[in-house]
């Protein structure tokens, strides 16, 4: 969990305004039990025919009139700054904490569940948080306020009005406790809906080639149609309380005006201005007493939602607990396995890499090849078995210095709704000789002479071929000029003449070890290796130098002839 709540971004550097609109939330409420004490003191005056008493009220007013322009006028301002400081406070602060997990966390989490967190949370937090708090503070101050008046012309009278506020109060108590439920059930649908959408836009092609378009169709239906049930739930019950509150006020207030009048015709003791002064008040007693525990569950009701995105973000704290990954050697891997959802796909894996050398990873599709990478880089820590940098285990270093040491070209690139320039320096100044290097030696060249450095890629790249996408990955890659260079399938896209330039150039680099998967078996290529390692069905089967493998007549030289 991290350490301190993200809820408290939103007052972060925000106390200032925060103040500020505390104070104007105490300032309108003495505006309004002005405004109505005024109102009694107008009738009593005008019931009194004193002219002159009614001029100083009027006087009175346009005082008022000045100090609430002013104060709305600050508002103007404050209001929509502490909002907006609050979000971006909230928001930066969270994507800072996502940005900072290792991939291995960050895989602990749907993606649609990050998106949820900055839409649909976001917007709840926005509506029933940020300005909760000022209106808990006014609504508490109207009704302490409109008491202490009422108890000042007639204690009587103010007890009869509590106890007949009270009603629509019971009424909030026993049915807005369903606000938060409803709430978190929506936010929790909302999550599983997006994350359905996100699966099939971006299995837009796979749907379409297989006809499933009625099936998805139905599927979507259903899922939307869960959505909107829950969000129906929470309308009937702001309906429901809606309508209560209406019918309890309407007693409330005649209530208070049938005892008002009754004593007044009686007893003679209350003027006809204090009872309307009393009814005036009654609705600055009884909203507070509505308002504070729907206001109280609305800010309840992102406790949940706070907790979640508190639980996303939460860190595996390394700084201080794990080592550098240190590589001067070798990586040694030892009896190494790997299951995916109960199926074994590395089983007893022993093999190693030593500083400097290129090796080559082949093996039929299915054979671990692309695990025994991601194993490498750290992106699962959940094997059995051994993976020793320099003799020290993988899951006891820090997987952010291995990201610093290392480059991973992988067969699905992916490339960011931006300038090709940006994609390939990823927002990093480089230095122009290393970048016209690293574009000639990944064979990007001609895609920006012909569509030059500013051309936009698209959303994942959709604007360019998977071949033009592999090589800006592959020039990436070269540009960091890592001591690790990982690749897998890395030109797979490309035409055999394009790959096999591509590839000398990745295999001159000198002072760089090389593991590299690759599929396509040429022998000017393959030679060049220290060393192929040839996988079947997750075991270490051969391993040797290309006319080694040939020349044993098994496993590699069967893969060989058959492409």
């Amino acid at each position: 969990m991290a350490k301190q709540s993200i809820k408290k971004q939103l007052l972060k550097g925000n106390g200032f305004n925060f103040i500020f609109l505390t104070v104007s939330a105490l300032l309108e409420t003495a505006l309004l039990m002005c405004v109505s004490v005024m109102l009694e003191k107008v009738i009593a005056v005008a019931t009194a025919h004193d002219l002159q008493g009614l001029y100083m009220q009027g006087i009175i007013f346009l005082g008022l009139v000045v100090i609430f322009v002013v104060t709305y006028l600050c508002l103007l301002k404050i209001k929509p700054l502490f909002k907006k400081r609050a979000l971006n406070q909230y928001k930066n602060n969270a994507y800072e904490h996502i940005l900072s997990k290792s991939i291995t966390n960050f895989n602990k989490s749907t993606i649609s569940t990050y998106i949820s967190a900055f839409t649909n949370d976001v917007k709840v937090i926005e509506e029933n948080y940020i300005f909760s708090t000022f209106n808990i503070i006014t609504q508490f101050a109207l009704f302490i306020a409109s008491i202490a008046i009422m108890m000042i012309y007639s204690p009587v009278l103010t007890g009869i009005a509590i106890g007949l506020s009270l009603i629509p109060m019971a009424v909030m108590l026993l049915v807005g406790g369903k606000l938060a439920t409803h709430e978190k059930k929506i936010s929790d649908q909302n999550q599983s809906f997006m994350h359905f959408i996100k699966d099939n836009l971006i299995g837009f092609s796979t749907i379409k080639v297989f006809k499933a378009e009625d099936k998805i169709k139905a599927l979507f239906k259903k899922n939307n149609g869960v959505l909107e049930d829950e969000k129906s739930k929470k309308e009937r019950t702001l309906v429901l309380l809606e309508m209560l509150q209406t019918a309890t006020t309407f007693i409330a207030q005649f209530g208070v005006f049938f005892v008002g009048a009754y004593v007044a015709i009686t007893t003679g003791k209350i003027q006809a201005s204090v009872i309307i002064l009393f009814v005036q008040l009654m609705n600055t007693v009884m909203n507070p007493l509505i308002q504070i525990p729907t206001l109280i569950s609305e800010r309840a009701s992102c406790k949940p939602i706070f907790y979640k995105l508190d639980k996303i973000i939460a860190l595996e704290d390394e700084v201080g607990k794990k080592e550098s990954v240190s590589f001067e050697d070798s990586i040694v891997v030892k009896n190494l396995e790997f299951s995916y959802d109960e199926t074994m796909i590395l089983n007893g894996v022993e093999v190693k890499f030593e500083k400097g050398k290129t090796y080559a990873v082949v093996g039929a599709s299915g054979s671990g090849k692309t695990t025994l990478l991601n194993l490498l880089v750290g992106r699962y820590q959940d094997y059995q078995g051994e993976i020793l940098y320099d003799g020290k285990e993988l899951k006891n270093l820090s997987i952010d210095s291995l990201f610093e040491k290392s480059s991973f070209v992988e067969q699905n690139v992916f490339v960011f709704d931006d300038s090709i320039i940006n994609n390939v320096t990823m927002y990093s100044n480089v230095d122009k000789t290393l970048l016209d290097d690293a574009i000639l030696r990944s064979g990007l060249k001609a895609l920006i002479e012909e569509k030059g450095y500013d051309y936009k890629c698209g959303e994942n790249g959709c604007n360019l071929s998977g071949g033009e996408k592999q090589r800006i990955s592959i020039a990436r890659s070269l540009i960091k000029m890592s001591e690790l260079l990982f690749m897998d399938e890395a030109t797979s896209a490309l035409d055999n003449e394009t790959s096999s330039s591509v590839m000398n150039s990745v295999l001159d680099i000198d002072g760089v070890t090389k593991i590299i998967i690759t599929h396509k078996l040429e022998e000017k290529i393959l030679s060049r290796f220290d060393e192929i390692v040839v996988l079947k069905n997750g075991k270490v089967c051969e391993k040797g130098s290309f006319n080694e493998l040939i020349a044993k007549n098994g496993i590699f030289r069967s893969l060989y002839e058959l492409t």
